[in-house]
């Protein structure tokens, strides 16, 4: 009870004192101990500057570790949540693992736009089959510029959730920007050389872009349906222009 944490903590001053006046500072094994009975009293001034000689003396355990977390958490200070969970990660890897600590760090450098640190974590959230969690690691990846994680996360999720929006919607603007480039592609070709031969080619190469938009409609129109979002009606509209289907592309032009 709190009487018994308050006597706690006053033996443990006492020992603090008493240890530092015959041994170094830094072996001080009750810096630590006294901060679990200041924490314990709610007295987390007291706690924090215990904690604090523990952590940079290396003497603390891993409970400290995840009740500062979890503290920190509780009042929403980010950074010391941040730094508290980067020491648990490197000093306790093994309890970090089982706690989630890597996924919540990882949530906290997306938030704060760290691309680099995020994607350093990836070997702990690919394998998660939380789907939140794979979405956070295709942003990571798409503002990284790398395709090849990009699309082996949104297969990934698809067969998680063959609905989820995020890998439909990325899949879909993957098609759309093959067609285009093929499509680019073909006619500068043949504005450079307009032969019989290069003619035949820039249709092969129309066809074979139009597969491509083909598969970009199918999901837009069904994400479309879901959910007439802006940005849908403008890849549709596109789509249909190539197409030359002017109904089409009018009804979505008016949609955004």
């Amino acid at each position: 009870d709190e009487g018994d944490y308050s006597t706690a903590l006053k033996h443990y001053e006492k020992l603090i004192e008493r240890w530092n006046n015959h041994h170094a500072f830094e072996e001080n094994p009750y810096y630590d101990k006294a901060g679990h009975a200041a924490f314990a009293l709610q007295d987390y001034g007291k706690a924090n500057e215990y904690f604090a000689h523990s952590m940079h003396y290396g003497t603390a355990d891993v409970k400290t570790y995840l009740a500062l977390i979890a503290y920190n958490h509780e009042i929403d200070n980010f950074s010391r949540e941040m730094t508290t969970l980067t020491g648990l990660i490197e000093k306790f890897p093994d309890e970090a693992a089982k706690t989630g600590a890597h996924e919540r760090l990882f949530e906290m450098y997306v938030e704060t736009s760290r691309w680099e640190e995020a994607a350093g974590l990836a070997s702990h959230i690919s394998a998660a089959t939380d789907v939140k969690l794979l979405e956070q690691l295709l942003i990571v990846y798409q503002r990284l510029d790398d395709e090849e994680e990009e699309e082996r996360i949104a297969k990934k999720m698809l067969q998680i959730d063959s609905n989820n929006t995020a890998a439909l919607e990325w899949q879909g603007k993957k098609y759309f920007d093959a067609a285009e480039a093929r499509y680019a592609a073909e006619t500068e070709a043949y504005e450079r050389n307009k032969s019989r031969r290069q003619y035949a080619q820039l249709l092969r190469g129309y066809e074979e872009a139009g597969e491509d938009y083909r598969k970009a409609r199918d999901i837009f129109e069904r994400l479309y349906r879901e959910n007439p979002e802006r940005r849908y009606a403008i890849y549709l509209y596109n789509i249909y222009a190539r197409f030359q289907d002017e109904g089409k592309a009018n009804y979505y032009r008016q949609r955004f």
